[in-house]
């Protein structure tokens, strides 16, 4: 049997501090992984991204995995930034 979807929260209810915090946190770290990469690596990332349309597979082998390596770096940084602040 399907589970009932979720009623989604009313405006008023949504804990906008709350959000706003985790968005913060959120926006800092994909910055300092975005700038952890250099600008050639960026513009790879970015090429590669588009070439999937979202979807890795559409990649070939090497691609995704270049891209891994890529997300990888940008990642390590991120979880950097958050073990510092």
């Amino acid at each position: 049997m399907a589970q009932p979807k979720r009623r989604l929260p009313a405006l008023r209810e949504v804990p906008w501090d709350e959000f706003r915090r985790r968005a913060t946190v959120i926006f800092l770290m994909l910055q300092a992984g975005w700038v952890a990469l250099s600008e050639a690596e960026r513009e790879e990332a970015r090429r590669l991204v588009v070439k999937s349309k979202g979807r890795p597979r559409s990649l070939s082998r090497d691609e995704a995995r270049r891209l891994g390596r890529l997300a990888a770096t940008a990642a390590g940084a991120a979880a950097a930034r958050r073990r510092r602040g």
